[in-house]
């Protein structure tokens, strides 16, 4: 091949060279590009020099992006391998690109309108969900608002402590004070609510009043719970004079429960077939009972309250507390998205609950390589690279996920300059070569 023709493979393959380098710079702060790069080869024909060629442009997959914090919940990164699964009109596409938002129909989606896939969920009896695996959809947000829920459980425990003071219950006609701090050892108030989502404050108050032996009252908004409003099979309950802190003397009938304790400081259960460590707090609707002991006057149902005292102890360490929690909640609205990083994606509400919404999952394939390239940074399966295999992050191979942070392009600048210029000297060096070898033609038909 003559010297314009070496010549001139150069000069090609140079300003592919500079059109990838190019590309590159252009695409540095695009979210999930990767770096490219132009392989050359020599070109040999029939064993006489042929000049250059591009052989490939190779994507840089192995290298990760910079971490871009942003703070916004659906803005995504993979920390790790892997490539987010999006609809493109019905096609799927994949991509690094973890920017999404939320469309006007809630549907999640990228600045291009495709719509994230990932695994669905399953609503079961009684409003719980779960993940539907295997089978990818569209995700979706579904921002109803939330009902209240009536509190139908309180899961305490924490320890009593056994060298607290002996404090017997005050008798008849002395009352029982709750707001006089001498007359209990220990309280705890937890948040309780009613079926419209009013909150109220139910209180336990313990006295220490024998030799591994403690009793409780409980009032719901500063009033007694009577004794007919407690159940506890096997328990033994009784009555106690309380002042109804209306100032005016007139003496409630409380209920009280009895914990016992062994001598390693375990509860002992009020019944050993089941094992019940637990008290049922009924508080009826106001007019079922007597307006000085604890009722519901909100125009909500009555609650039906099981009180789990399961891990209370009697040690000689301090009063503590290790749970002390209630289910029930008021009404919410929606107020946002979390992701986790499992990929769970959830709906928040005003009323600090959670609905799980579904899962995004991350596709890898065994030749990342043979993946097509398409615009808006994504790439599609092809046969050289085979099919996704689809799994939840964080798990195999696959990175976890980063929420309120996207994975930037991975091009290094710098790098990028340095071949531009080493380019740009290469191309120069080929037009020399053309240039030499017309100079050398000239002189030769000048002599002819």
């Amino acid at each position: 091949m003559s010297m314009f023709n070496i010549g001139l493979s150069g000069l090609k393959s140079t300003q592919t060279g500079l059109e990838v380098t190019s590309n590159n710079i252009a695409n540095s702060g695009t979210a999930g590009y990767k770096n490219n790069t132009a392989e050359f080869a020599a070109v040999y024909n029939g064993g006489q020099r042929g000049g250059v060629k591009v052989a490939n442009i190779k994507e840089d997959f192995v290298t990760g992006g910079e971490i871009v914090r942003t703070g916004n919940a659906l803005d995504i990164a993979i920390d790790g391998q892997g490539f987010f699964a999006i609809s493109e009109n019905g096609r799927t596409a994949y991509t690094q690109a973890g920017q999404f938002t939320l469309d006007n129909n809630l549907n999640i989606v990228n600045a291009n309108g495709s719509t994230l896939q990932g695994f669905g969920v399953s609503e079961a009896a009684g409003g719980e969900t779960t993940i539907v695996s295997g089978v990818l959809t569209d995700l979706k947000i579904e921002a109803s608002n939330i009902p209240a829920q009536a509190s139908t459980s309180i899961d305490f425990n924490g320890n009593l402590s056994s060298a607290s003071d002996i404090i017997s219950y005050p008798v008849a006609p002395a009352l029982f004070d709750p707001k006089d701090g001498s007359q209990y050892n220990f309280s705890q108030s937890t948040e309780v609510f009613d079926s419209l989502g009013n909150s109220h404050v139910m209180t336990q108050y313990f006295n220490h009043t024998g030799s591994n032996e403690w009793q409780a009252m409980f009032f719901l908004d500063g009033k007694p719970l009577t004794q007919a409003q407690l159940a506890a099979t096997g328990a033994t309950t009784g009555t106690q004079s309380v002042d109804d802190g209306t100032g005016t003397a007139t003496t409630v009938a409380a209920g009280t429960l009895t914990i016992k304790f062994d001598t390693n400081g375990q509860m002992i259960p009020y019944s050993t077939t089941p094992d019940v460590r637990a008290v049922n707090l009924s508080v009826g609707v106001a007019g079922a009972t007597a307006t000085t002991n604890a009722e519901i006057s909100t125009g909500a149902a009555a609650l039906a309250i099981n009180l789990k005292f399961d891990g209370t102890t009697q040690f000689g360490s301090s009063f503590s507390v290790n749970e002390n929690d209630a289910d029930g909640y008021t009404s919410g609205a929606f107020s946002g998205v979390t992701v986790g990083d499992d990929g769970k994606v959830f709906a928040t509400f005003t009323n600090g609950e959670s609905k799980l919404q579904g899962q995004v999952v991350l596709a890898s394939f065994a030749n990342v390589d043979g993946l097509e390239q398409g615009s808006n940074t994504v790439w599609y399966q092809t046969e050289e690279s085979g099919s996704a295999l689809y799994g939840e992050p964080d798990s195999g191979s696959l990175g976890k996920l980063l929420s309120g942070s996207f994975m930037g392009s991975n091009v290094d600048i710098s790098e990028q300059l340095v071949g531009l210029m080493s380019f740009q000297q290469n191309y120069q060096a080929n037009a020399k070569t053309i240039s030499s070898a017309d100079e050398m033609m000239q002189i030769l038909f000048s002599n002819t």
